[in-house]
C-alpha cells in the first residue's frame, strides 16, 4: 500500500477473499510491520496472501512444451500467421506454409494485431519491463526481502519485484500504452527500483527485457468462441495476470473443445467485453490519456 487508501482497499480485498471461502492465510500489515517482509520505507502497509507464489516462468513454459511434445503435440516457432480462412475447416496461412484444422484457438493476446479485428479491438497492448541486478550477497537479499516474497504495489503504473534463485532482484513494472519500448530499459527502470530500494543505487544491472501484456476494459480474461464461427475459440486479455489466468483459460478451453465440461467455459463466455473506442489508430492514445488521468489522481 503506497497510501492509506490503498490499505483500505487491501482490507476490502482480504474480507472478500474470506467471504468466498478462500482457505489460505490473508493478513494485513501496518507500516510498523512492513520490515518483516521488505527492506523499504516506501509503503504504509500491505497484505500478505499465502495462497500466491512465484516461479521461473520461462522454465515453466519450456517444461510444458516438452510435456506437450511427449503427448504428440507439434510446435512450430517463428511461424507468424498472416491470414485465416474461416469455415468448417479452418485454413491458417503463414509465410512458409499453411495449416488446416477443424478447431482453432486464437491465443495471441497482446500480439493479435489485426489478425481478427473483432477480438483485437477488445484487447490493448501495454508495455511492461523488467531488470535483473547482478547476484546479491545472502545478506543483501535477506535485507531486501526477508521472507523471499513476491511483491507488487497498488499504483496504476505498478511496480512488481522478487528475488531469483541466484539472488538477483528482478524488478518490473512501468505499464504504459504508448506502443513504444524504451531505448534503454535499464536506464528507464533503474530509477523506479532505486525509489523502492535506495540501497541498490550502485548495484549493476545484468539483464533487461520487456514485452506486451494484453489489457481488456474490465480487466477480466476474455474466454469464449466467435459467434459466427463456432469452431474458433479465443482466450486473451489477462491484464498482467497471465501466469495463472492463462492456465485457467487453457483448462477451460480444453474442457469445452473435448466436450468434457461446458459449464465453466460458458460462464466466462457470457461475460460481455466492450470494444475500445477510437479505432486502431486512436485506441492506444485515448487509453494512455485515460491512464494519465488516473496517475494524476494518485498524486492527490
Amino acid at each position: 500500500a503506497n497510501k492509506p487508501r490503498d490499505l483500505l482497499g487491501l482490507a476490502e480485498d482480504a474480507e472478500e477473499l474470506r467471504s468466498l471461502g478462500y482457505r489460505h492465510e490473508v493478513r494485513l500489515l501496518q507500516a510498523s510491520e512492513m520490515g518483516s517482509v521488505i527492506g523499504s520505507e516506501r509503503y504504509v502497509g500491505g497484505m500478505i496472501d499465502m495462497g500466491s507464489g512465484h516461479l521461473h516462468p520461462l522454465n515453466l513454459a519450456l517444461g510444458e512444451a516438452v510435456a506437450a511434445q511427449k503427448l504428440g503435440v507439434q510446435l512450430f516457432e517463428h511461424s507468424e500467421v498472416t491470414r485465416i480462412d474461416y469455415g468448417p475447416e479452418v485454413n491458417v496461412h503463414t509465410a512458409r506454409g499453411n495449416v488446416r484444422a477443424k478447431t482453432l484457438v486464437l491465443a495471441c493476446n497482446a500480439y493479435l494485431k489485426g489478425l481478427n479485428p473483432l477480438l483485437s479491438g477488445k484487447v490493448l497492448p501495454a508495455g511492461s519491463y523488467i531488470i535483473a541486478t547482478e547476484p546479491l550477497s545472502a545478506a543483501q537479499a535477506a535485507q531486501l526481502l526477508p521472507q523471499n516474497m513476491a511483491v507488487c504495489d497498488q499504483r496504476v503504473t505498478v511496480d512488481y519485484f522478487r528475488l531469483s534463485a541466484d539472488r538477483r532482484l528482478l524488478f518490473g513494472g512501468a505499464c504504459h500504452y504508448s506502443g513504444r519500448d524504451p531505448k534503454d530499459i535499464g536506464a528507464y527502470m533503474r530509477p523506479k527500483m532505486v525509489q523502492v530500494f535506495p540501497q541498490l543505487a550502485d548495484v549493476k544491472i545484468d539483464y533487461q527485457w520487456g514485452g506486451m501484456i494484453g489489457i481488456g476494459a474490465n480487466r477480466l480474461p476474455q474466454i469464449g468462441r466467435l459467434a459466427d464461427q463456432p469452431n474458433v475459440y479465443y482466450a486473451q486479455a489477462y491484464a498482467g495476470h497471465g501466469l495463472n489466468a492463462t492456465h485457467l483459460a487453457g483448462k477451460l478451453l480444453g474442457e469445452a473443445i473435448s466436450g468434457q465440461q461446458q459449464g465453466r467455459f460458458d460462464l466466462f463466455a457470457q461475460v460481455p467485453h466492450i470494444t475500445f473506442p477510437g479505432g486502431k489508430h486512436l485506441r492506444s492514445p485515448l487509453l494512455a490519456l485515460g491512464m494519465l488521468w488516473h496517475r494524476l489522481k494518485e498524486l492527490v
